[in-house]
């Protein structure tokens, strides 16, 4: 699957600290055969990969559409159409399809969010299996 992470307040906090379990979840995905795209109302976020050494997971960065969701695929340049979407806001989630968070504002080790989120994808990749997509 193409899965699309939202990064502010989904992935890192407000110190631009990584949230627990992002690159154990990055690491299973990957090796499950996903394919993990960052994605930011912000603009493409490669400084946090390159801050966070997620370079070995993330396939591209982009601007993320703030309307009209599926139409701005192709003028912000996303080269897939997302499978699953992680993010601290719903609306993407409802237009794709995945798993919306709570939001991560300030650092929280004992967040286990990701957690869910993998178990999330798990679910959704056992439902196309299932229905042969």
């Amino acid at each position: 699957m193409h899965i699309f992470f939202d990064v502010d307040h989904t992935i890192i906090d407000n110190d631009d600290g990584l949230r627990p379990g992002v690159r154990d979840v990055f690491r299973h995905l990957r090796e499950a055969g996903h394919s993990i795209y960052l994605w930011s109302g912000l603009g493409s976020r490669w400084e946090i990969v390159h801050a966070h050494g997620l370079e070995g997971w993330v396939l591209g960065c982009f601007d993320k559409p703030l309307y009209h969701y599926e139409a701005m695929l192709g003028p912000l340049g996303i080269p897939v159409r997302p499978d699953f979407v992680v993010d601290d806001h719903p609306h993407l989630v409802h237009a794709f399809g995945g798993c919306h968070v709570a939001p991560y504002r300030t650092a929280n080790p004992a967040d286990t969010e990701m957690a869910r989120v993998l178990h999330e994808v798990e679910r959704a990749e056992a439902l196309r299996r299932r229905q042969g997509i």
